[in-house]
């Protein structure tokens, strides 16, 4: 009987400290997911079509290497055939 006496607080303890860890990590998450959800790219924003067709002033000339460009915009990487 004496070791219920310690065993069970202690199992209470282990269970709301699990449950702080779980809500925690369900928070962070949430946290997250709204990030993510504000991030996303509108469909219907500001973003256009790749090429000149797209454009409201299009340039005069247009290559291979500004119609690579424009479709890799905004990546970091250039095209690969220069």
């Amino acid at each position: 009987m004496n070791r219920m006496k310690t065993t069970l607080p202690l199992l209470l303890m282990a269970g709301a400290g699990l449950l702080l860890v779980r809500s925690a990590q369900a928070a962070r998450q949430t946290r997250a997911t709204a990030t993510a959800l504000r991030s996303r790219v509108n469909p219907d924003g500001p973003i256009r079509a790749a090429g000149p067709q797209a454009m409201q002033n299009p340039p005069d000339q247009w290559d291979i290497v500004d119609e690579q460009s424009d479709q890799s915009f905004p990546a970091s990487d250039p095209p690969g055939n220069y």
